[in-house]
């Protein structure tokens, strides 16, 4: 098996974080490089339900995400990982998928949330999404079941 790309995205939680842990783990048994995405879904027209976002809160939302990938990229760089990190907008399975195609990823790593039938029935994930349509293997981390109350 060859693996010298992985794409991690993450939505900063838990089980992202256990993902990108996973991925360090790959990175170092491989010699891989990771590439780290997060993805904000927040229109472009600050309007959702006719509520409209306070001016600079999308711009502060931005700031937010880059910071904490800028903390995941130097924690992977301390442990001689090389990282690079990207922040976009969009779908987030879309932005997964084409984040993929375009990178050349070997490998995806993501977390999922673990959400119950009826919302999964109704709603589906991302994590699912992104597996229906990925262009190489995707391995999904969830938190262990005695830990998800």
């Amino acid at each position: 098996m060859n693996i010298k790309t992985i794409l991690v995205p993450t939505d900063f939680s838990e089980n992202a974080d256990r993902a990108f842990a996973m991925a360090i783990e790959f990175a170092r048994t491989f010699d891989s490089s990771i590439q780290l995405l997060h993805v904000y879904d927040i229109p472009d027209t600050h309007t959702v339900y006719e509520v409209t976002f306070p001016e600079g809160v999308v711009e502060s939302i931005r700031k937010a995400a880059s910071l904490k990938l800028g903390t995941l990229k130097d924690q992977a760089t301390a442990e001689g990982i090389e990282l690079s990190t990207e922040l976009v907008f969009g779908s987030p399975s879309q932005a997964i998928v084409e984040h993929a195609r375009e990178s050349k990823a070997d490998l995806i790593v993501m977390g999922t949330r673990g959400q119950g039938f009826l919302k999964h029935l109704l709603m589906g994930s991302v994590a699912e999404r992104t597996l229906r349509t990925a262009p190489c293997p995707v391995l999904t981390i969830s938190l262990d079941a005695s830990t998800s109350g």
